[in-house]
C-alpha cells in the first residue's frame, strides 16, 4: 500500500526541501523502500501537522503519524538506547544550530528561506512568517538563547526604512548629537563588531556540538539516525548563504561530516524520482465540492405518494411558517399612515389657515369658554327693563 507525506518547501539546490524536518521525513521514507506521494498542502487553510503521514490509495486516506518522531517509530521499529540518545543530541543541539541559520539571520531569511518554503505564485503566503515566529519563540527561551545571535533584525528594519525614506525622497532628521566629535566607535560599526563577536561566540559553541556528532556517524550503514543527521546537514552544505558562518565551519574543520552528507545524498536520491515531484494536497472524494459532483440519472418512474406529497407539504411550510414568525418577532410591521400632502387654505388676508394653528377641538370649547350660567347671567350683567325702560 502507498503511502502519502504532506511536506513544507520546494526542490532547490539539488534538494526535495531545505526544511530540516520536511527533508528527515523524505529520508526515512527513502531508507524504508516506501513506495510514497509527496503532496504540497496548501499554506492558506491547512490546519492539519506538517509533515505528516497518510494512507494513499488515488486520495489521502487515514492519518498514519503526525510527528517525526511517530513517522520513526512506524517506518522503522527496535531502535537501541545509543541511537535514542544520538536523536536526542540531534533535535536539541544541532537542530537548534540549524534553524539559527535559516530563519535568525535576516539576509539569510530574506534571500533563500523566504524563497524555498514558498511556491512562485501571484498570491503572497504568509508560511514563512509563520514559521519563522515558531523557530523565534524555541530560540529566545532561555535555556537557548540563540535568536537574534550575529544578526540583528531591528537594525535590518531601519536599514529598511532608511532605504525606503530615501527612494521616496524623505529626508530622515538628523541628530545634532551624532555630529559631534566624541570617543569611541561609530554606531553602525559598534554594531558590526558586535555581530562579529556574535558570530565567533555562536562558532564556538557549534564547535563544540558538531565535534560530538562527528563521533556518532557511520560511515558504512544509513540509520535513522544518519538520516536525521543529513537532513540538518545538507540544507546547510548544498545551498549557498549570504551569511556562512556554520556551512564554512562544517567545510572548514569538519571534512568527515562533509563526507558523510555527500555519500547519504548520493544513497538517498539517485533513483528517487518520486521525491521530486509535488502533487496538491486533494481531500477524499466525499467531500468534492457541490459543482463538481456528477448529477444522477432522472428516472421516469412515478414517485411514491409518501415521497409526492411529503415533497409538497415541506415546500408549503417552508414558505408559509416564515410569514408569522416575521409579524410576531415585529421584523415586519403594518401600519395605516394617512395621507399628509393635503392643500393648505389660504384666508382673505392671505395667512394661511392650517389645521394645527386653528383647533376647534382645542382653542374653542363650548362647554369651557363660554357658559350660559356663568358668563351671561340675566339678573347681572343684562338688565332688559332698565335698558329699555
Amino acid at each position: 500500500m502507498a503511502v502519502a507525506v504532506t511536506v513544507w518547501g520546494v526542490p532547490r539546490d539539488g534538494l526535495p526541501t531545505i526544511e530540516p524536518t520536511s527533508l528527515y521525513v523524505l529520508a526515512l521514507l527513502q531508507l524504508a523502500q516506501k513506495q510514497a506521494v509527496v503532496l504540497t498542502p496548501p499554506t492558506l487553510i491547512h490546519t492539519e501537522a506538517v509533515p505528516a503521514l497518510y494512507t494513499f490509495e488515488g486520495h489521502v486516506g487515514e492519518v498514519l503519524a503526525t510527528t517525526p518522531t511517530d513517522i520513526r517509530s512506524h517506518l522503522h521499529t527496535g531502535l537501541d538506547a545509543s541511537a535514542y540518545a544520538v536523536h536526542a543530541a540531534l533535535d536539541d543541539m544541532l537542530s537548534d544550530l540549524v534553524l539559527h541559520t535559516l530563519f535568525s539571520l535576516p539576509l539569510n531569511f530574506q534571500k533563500v528561506t523566504c524563497q524555498a518554503l514558498t511556491q512562485r505564485t501571484t498570491i503572497p503566503s504568509s508560511l514563512p512568517r509563520r514559521m519563522r515566529a515558531a523557530v523565534r519563540a524555541r530560540l529566545e527561551s532561555p535555556h537557548i538563547r540563540l535568536w537574534g545571535m550575529g544578526g540583528s533584525w531591528d537594525r535590518e528594519e531601519r536599514q529598511e526604512a532608511q532605504r525606503w525614506q530615501a527612494s521616496a525622497g524623505l529626508t530622515e532628521a538628523r541628530d545634532p548629537l551624532t555630529c559631534m566629535p566624541r570617543q569611541g566607535f561609530y554606531s553602525s560599526l559598534t554594531s558590526d563588531m558586535r555581530e562579529e563577536w556574535e558570530r565567533s561566540r555562536l562558532a564556538t559553541r557549534a564547535r563544540r556540538v558538531l565535534a560530538a556528532v562527528a563521533k556518532q556517524a557511520s560511515a558504512h550503514t544509513a540509520t535513522p539516525v544518519d538520516a536525521r543527521l543529513y537532513s540538518l546537514l545538507a540544507p546547510l552544505l548544498y545551498v549557498e548563504w549570504p551569511v556562512d558562518t556554520l556551512p564554512s565551519l562544517i567545510r572548514r574543520e569538519f571534512p568527515g561530516l562533509v563526507e558523510h552528507t555527500h555519500r547519504m545524498h548520493r544513497l538517498l536520491w539517485h533513483d528517487a524520482p518520486w521525491a521530486w515531484e509535488r502533487r496538491p494536497f486533494h481531500v477524499m472524494p466525499a467531500s468534492t465540492p457541490w459543482w463538481r459532483t456528477p448529477k444522477a440519472p432522472r428516472s421516469d418512474a412515478p414517485l411514491p405518494p409518501t415521497l409526492r406529497y411529503g415533497r409538497l407539504l415541506w415546500s408549503a411550510l417552508a414558505i408559509l411558517v416564515p410569514i408569522p414568525w416575521l409579524l410576531l418577532t415585529g421584523m415586519i410591521a403594518i401600519e395605516t399612515v394617512e395621507d399628509e400632502d393635503e392643500p393648505e387654505e389660504v384666508d382673505d388676508d392671505g395667512e394661511d389657515l392650517d389645521g394645527e394653528d386653528l383647533d376647534v377641538g382645542e382653542d374653542l370649547d363650548v362647554g369651557e369658554d363660554l357658559d350660559a350660567g356663568e358668563d351671561l347671567d340675566a339678573g347681572e350683567d343684562l338688565d332688559v327693563e332698565e335698558d329699555h325702560s
